[in-house]
């Protein structure tokens, strides 16, 4: 079976190094960055790419799977574009990590039946296909969300995919997906960019001399890509927004404990220790 990976970045060519000794597999790529390209064939994952999009017409590519493996916005553009293959033999999926906004793409397609939502929580601050690792979804959540219309041969087919891929599957429904990841992974990003901007406000040179390791640990997040991050904020604005409400919320029941009872500051802080230690 042919599968083409749209976006050679981190978790696409990732991917695309993870398939590429599957016999059973034929690997192609597209990707504008011809660098990335010429990287993945370089290191023997991908067999080939396409000249354009539009090449998936031909019927060389019926009972394919395509990944759309790009930032929120351009995979929305891309979903858009692949109109031709909706309710098709070719199964399409995607890798994001917010789906609200490419739900309503698929509404306005009257949901198409060959369309299944694939977020592999996996990841890294690195990016591109020149950081890329074969092993990055051994052990690793992917959350599966898709309409009830869709055909349950694309749904094994994505399954079986992540499956080989090495991932614990998950089914969740779109939207709930968007609300618990906008506090699970979308706050503590917004969290650790807001702490770097206010160590940044701080008027002392060399502060990093005086920091440690749990500190840098923490702004590792910040290195991740700005594009990619920029997009998740925005597409996922509202569920954000009320997270980042609760997180204002807790900052200042902090800070009031802080300037009042040290024993309740205590307990309080003993009760998250256990809840911590408790779930994760």
């Amino acid at each position: 079976m042919k599968i083409i990976i749209i976006g050679l970045g981190l978790i696409g060519g990732s991917i695309a190094k993870a398939l590429s000794s599957v016999q059973d597999y034929e690997i192609l790529a597209f990707d504008s960055d011809q660098q990335s390209i010429n990287n993945a064939l370089n290191n023997q994952s991908i067999k080939g790419s396409l000249n354009s999009l539009n090449d998936l017409e031909s019927a060389e590519y019926s009972d394919s799977l395509v990944i759309i493996s790009t930032p929120p916005s351009v995979t929305n553009s891309i979903l858009k574009s692949l109109d031709f293959l909706f309710n098709s033999s070719v199964t399409i999926t995607d890798t994001t990590s917010s789906k609200s906004s490419l739900n309503i793409t698929l509404q306005e397609f009257n949901f198409p039946k060959n369309f299944i939502f694939s977020h592999p929580v996996a990841g890294s601050h690195l990016s591109g296909e020149k950081n890329s690792v074969a092993n990055l979804f051994d052990g690793k959540s992917t959350i599966l969300s898709y309409h009830d219309s869709v055909a349950s041969q694309h749904v094994d087919r994505v399954k079986s995919l992540w499956s080989k891929l090495g991932s614990n599957i998950m089914v969740l429904d779109a939207e709930l997906h968007d609300q618990i990841f906008a506090y699970t992974s979308h706050l503590p990003h917004i969290a650790a960019y807001a702490l770097l901007n206010t160590l940044k406000g701080f008027d002392q040179d060399d502060l990093s001399d005086f920091s440690g390791g749990g500190l840098g640990e923490f702004l590792r997040l910040v290195s991740s890509s700005p594009e990619m991050w920029a997009d998740i904020f925005s597409m996922n604005e509202k569920n954000i927004a009320l997270a980042v409400d609760e997180l204002i919320k807790s900052l200042s029941i902090l800070k009031d404990m802080i300037g009042n009872d040290p024993q309740s500051l205590q307990a309080f802080l003993s009760e998250l220790k256990d809840f911590k230690e408790s779930n994760y």
